[in-house]
């Protein structure tokens, strides 16, 4: 049975360093080994400045092979910057594409939620790709009054956008709100000329264009193989910390406080539910997210699909 994980870890940006990501490596790295029987040789890690671009794209083409067994097991899993683009093929809404924050991001751009939609395309359909984003695509800096560790800032792990961008997801936004305005405009011109099969078929299609739902990082929910855990909202901030004495990722880090803690097979779903009160009791404000086909929440975490 293939088990499979890629972790990426980058602490060394050097325009916003970050300081618990390699520990969140090590952390889950262990976790995979020793509780979930992945084969060490079959956890490959990318630190710093091994997560470039081209890195990540390789990696993720080396997790994707192994065949297509219903029973295969592939874990990808970003502690590192999140940040926000323009969108520039008009399929967001919103305007923006969410991206992950490569090494070198600088010269080599962000990896984009489109791009990392076409690289999840490698991955059979119909065995267990988990997606692990301890990252974030809204953030600040605030400081944390705790007696333990008085005054300790709170970095966040979003990578700010330039105002100049901001504008152009306005843009991009005001063009799709401008392009789907025509489109129903034009529809409801035909409409009265069609029989009701072909309207059915004209408002399938409407669908299709305008309202496909994606999830975040690039993960189509659509896909029923794929299941996103994701550390905060898309509106909320992704904490590194200092916990524990050192520093982490708190979504990380109570994920596997979580399982550790769980019994022999905890779902999806119970984990995730399990963050809540830890994670409140720290100060920090971030929700996880789960996303998913609604069967896979219910489902072992890192285990070969069966019946859910």
């Amino acid at each position: 049975m293939v088990k499979k994980a890629l972790l990426v870890g980058i602490n060394a940006y050097s325009a916003a360093p970050l300081r618990g990501c390699l520990n969140d490596v090590d952390q889950m790295s262990q976790l995979l080994i020793s509780r979930f029987g992945f084969p060490p040789e079959n956890v490959r890690t990318l630190r710093d400045a091994e997560a470039t671009t081209q890195e990540i794209t390789e990696g993720l083409a080396w997790l994707a092979t192994g065949g297509s067994d219903p029973s295969a097991v592939r874990l990808f899993h970003v502690s590192g910057h999140g940040t926000l683009a323009p969108d520039r093929n008009g399929d967001e809404p919103d305007g923006k594409d969410e991206c992950i924050v490569p090494y070198d991001y600088q010269t080599a751009g962000f990896m984009t939620d489109d791009t990392l939609a076409k690289l999840y395309d490698r991955f059979p359909r119909t065995s267990n790709l988990t997606l692990v984003m301890d990252c974030c695509h809204s953030g600040t800096i605030q400081r944390r009054d705790d007696p333990q560790q008085p005054g300790e800032e709170i970095v966040y792990r979003f990578l700010p956008v330039h105002y100049r961008d901001y504008l152009a997801i306005d843009e991009a936004k005001a063009k799709y709100e401008a392009e789907r305005r025509e489109y129903m405009e034009r529809m409801l011109e035909r409409f009265a000329t069609l029989s009701a099969e072909e309207q059915a078929r004209e408002k399938a299609a409407l669908a299709l264009r305008f309202d496909r739902k994606r999830g975040r990082f690039g993960d189509i929910t659509t896909r029923e193989s794929n299941i996103l855990m994701a550390a905060a909202h898309a509106e909320q901030t992704a904490a590194d910390a200092r916990i524990a004495g050192g520093y982490h990722g708190a979504f990380t880090w109570h994920l596997v406080e979580a399982i550790n803690k769980a019994g022999e097979a905890p779902t999806y779903a119970q984990v995730m539910a399990a963050l809540a009160e830890p994670l409140a009791k720290g100060g920090y404000t971030q929700v996880p997210q789960l996303e998913s086909q609604p069967e896979n929440r219910d489902r072992p975490i890192f285990a070969p699909f069966g019946n859910p």
